[in-house]
């Protein structure tokens, strides 16, 4: 025997659906209709002529913005699907591809193209994307952008604005971030701005009820303590804290043998949680003086 056999939780069903990045249980974010049906107007142009109007979704962390657009391209990329239309979609992370090139690496990759991790120059990569823009249409959706705005004269947004059939929807947390990008890339961008707010305390409460049901045992946690994590969740304007606080809540109350989540488990959490995003904001903070210093 291993110690891992006869682990079986008496809390937990699947705590992949507490982690932070981990898309909504029943698919489409819950508590961001109305942000989505807009989107969709805007990109819809896209089905009737193979480009649409670029977006800047700007919000603070943790208010839905990955989520809400991950969620989009799968719907565009089944909508062309279903109507046989050459349409593409793809998602990349530029805080995690860091540089312009491994971003568009990605973007090719993501698009289904044929490229070698390493060797290939900047320009091959922009042939290939090139070339496969003669037979369809492609949504390019580039998370924390800011990440690669500074790294190169010509930035990577600019160079794929210029291409036909290129739509593009671009992810920060700041507005700020948008007129950082250069005079000749905003006048020919050109995006329709889209801000996110914070859940209120009544959406986190539906997002958070959500996540329970699938992560924790029946019975685990009661509706009243899901309330308390969703208020202390809104009111540091981050949900996934929230997914943080029940996952720390469930992981006390295993720890201790019990088949439930108590108050005590429910308020350490909080504390913990709070402290931890005051830290992140202060982190945010400094990362925004660092940036105005160099410009």
């Amino acid at each position: 025997m291993t110690l891992f056999e006869n682990l079986r939780s008496r809390i937990f069903q699947d705590a992949t659906w507490l982690q932070p990045l981990s898309d909504p249980p029943g698919g489409n974010p819950i508590c961001r209709e109305v942000d989505l049906k807009l989107m969709a107007s805007f990109l819809s142009e896209i089905f009737r002529c193979g480009q649409a109007r670029n977006l800047f979704i700007y919000g603070k962390p943790g208010t839905g913005k990955t989520v809400c657009v991950r969620y989009l391209l799968t719907e565009i990329s089944r909508h062309a699907r279903e109507t046989r239309m050459s349409v593409s979609a793809v998602y990349v992370n530029a805080g995690r591809t860091r540089t312009p090139y491994y971003t568009m690496l990605e973007i090719a990759k993501g698009l289904g193209l044929t490229v070698p991790d390493v060797g290939w120059q900047m320009f091959r990569l922009k042939r290939a994307f090139e070339n496969m823009l003669k037979d369809k249409a492609v949504v390019v959706a580039i998370d924390e952008v800011d990440s690669i705005i500074f790294k190169e004269k010509e930035p990577l947004v600019y160079y794929l604005n210029r291409q036909p059939k290129t739509t593009l929807i671009l992810l920060s947390n700041k507005i700020e971030d948008a007129a950082q990008l250069p005079e000749r890339a905003l006048s020919t961008l050109q995006p329709k701005i889209l801000k996110l707010e914070p859940y209120t305390k009544e959406e986190a409460f539906k997002i958070l009820k959500e996540r329970a049901e699938h992560s924790f045992q029946p019975g685990v946690v009661s509706e009243k303590l899901i309330g308390a994590v969703a208020e202390a969740a809104s009111n540091l304007a981050d949900i996934r804290l929230g997914f943080s606080m029940l996952l720390s809540a469930g992981l006390a109350a295993e720890r201790a043998g019990r088949e439930k989540i108590d108050t005590d488990d429910i308020e350490s959490a909080i504390k913990s949680e709070s402290k931890l995003g005051v830290l992140k904001k202060m982190d945010a903070l400094k990362k925004q003086l660092e940036k105005l210093r160099k410009h």
